[in-house]
């Protein structure tokens, strides 16, 4: 039995993965009479943008007046900040308690940290009785844990880019088609900006489930922060113009879930929703003179986008990046280098992180903290940037 949540959350940290399949899971979920359904769900894949799409949707829904629970990983502060109601992490005590009642069941099925997450949500969101579920895929989408649910009533797709390739595919095609495996039958399916095979791919997928399709096409970015959707003009809090495409996915999943779900949509709520929704980690500007910036980007894919924005920054720049190993960092590196006066490679503890034998040509600070400290006082622009684990290291332990 755990009294103490710091305890807890080291000991599903040790849980990580697990021995058994996704079937497994599944069987796991079937014998516990199948918790995952029963909600109004919403399951978002994509390599990047998830998180933001998931976040600025539910404030969307919240500013109509509905309850709403969303699951997220990897967390920003603290592993609680994954499962939320109406953006307030689940408390401690019920956290505990949901993990100590269902302890002997976890260990006898060997679930997973995702697993044990999962099956925590399942039950608070029941109890709670929110009136819908915002779920963020993990990791590709066909055998992630989260597609145990039966019954999806939307499916968006954000992006498709090139990241956990061991276990998704060597291709855009062969990723996209893992993540098309969280289409379910007589649903409905949006996409992001996607390539024209990517979008055939999911396209084809819809049509086999008997799902109706749906591409966001296009939108107006205006001064500010401002842009126009399907008419109507918004405003969002970040400068990251990769958050209007996110947002505007948002607002497309919005229209399609009040339809689907019966309720006429107050704009006005929904553009002041919009416009205060923030998501931690993704272009947040945590100090000003000089400029500090942390983002979360972990692939080429989503590097690509950070640089478009952090280059509208005028002044001196520098960047401070880490990563885990598994991902590629080098590539990351090379396109960083490009865009910034200099850029420092550091690490934080994880013993997966990258360390200076892993890019010794490149100017490397073992210290994080002395890396940022160097970088305020010399810079006009930092930016942070790198492993959401990273970002996560930094914010609990750096004062800015």
């Amino acid at each position: 039995m755990f009294t103490d949540i710091d305890e807890a959350i080291r000991w599903m940290f040790s849980r990580h993965s697990s021995n058994y399949s996704f079937s497994h899971f599944k069987e796991v979920c079937h014998r516990l009479n199948d918790p995952q359904n029963g909600f109004y769900t919403i399951h978002v894949a994509g390599t990047d943008g998830k998180g933001s799409t998931v976040s600025y949707l539910a404030s969307l829904l919240q500013s109509q007046g509905y309850r709403v629970g969303t699951l997220t990983s990897p967390h920003y502060l603290t592993h609680l900040d994954r499962i939320r109601i109406d953006d307030v992490p689940i408390p401690e005590e019920l956290f505990l308690r949901y993990l100590n009642e269902g302890m002997d069941f976890y260990l006898e099925n060997d679930l997973s940290m995702f697993e044990i997450d999962y099956l925590i949500m399942c039950r608070y969101f029941k109890e709670a009785q929110i009136d819908m579920a915002v779920i963020e895929v993990g990791l590709g989408g066909r055998l992630d844990s989260t597609n145990v649910v039966d019954d999806t009533k939307l499916s968006v797709i954000t992006t498709i880019g090139y990241d956990h390739m061991d276990r998704l595919g060597n291709t855009l095609e062969e990723i996209c088609t893992e993540k098309c495996g969280i289409i379910k039958d007589d649903s409905k399916v949006l996409i992001g900006h996607l390539t024209e095979e990517c979008q055939k791919i999911v396209k084809e997928h819809a049509e086999a489930h008997r799902s109706e399709f749906y591409s966001l096409g296009d939108y107006e970015e205006l001064e500010d922060r401002h842009f126009r959707f399907h008419g109507r003009e918004y405003q969002i809090s970040s400068y990251a113009s990769y958050q209007i495409h996110n947002a505007s996915l948002a607002l497309y999943a919005f229209e399609i879930v009040s339809e689907d779900y019966g309720f006429t949509i107050d704009y006005p709520k929904a553009k002041e929703a919009l416009s205060k929704a923030f998501w931690h980690g993704r272009f947040e500007i945590v100090r000003e003179n000089p400029r500090v910036i942390i983002d979360g980007a972990h692939n080429i894919h989503g590097v690509g986008a950070l640089v478009q924005s952090f280059d509208r920054f005028t002044g001196s720049k520098c960047i401070v990046f880490s990563a885990l190993k598994r991902k590629d960092f080098r590539q990351m590196s090379d396109l960083l280098k490009q865009h910034c006066d200099r850029l420092v490679i550091t690490t934080f503890e994880n013993k997966e992180a990258i360390s200076h034998d892993d890019l010794a040509q490149y100017d490397y600070d073992p210290s994080y903290e002395h890396a940022i400290d160097e970088a305020i006082k010399n810079y006009d622009n930092i930016l942070i940037c790198g492993s959401l684990y990273f970002l996560s290291d930094v914010v609990s332990n750096y004062k800015f």
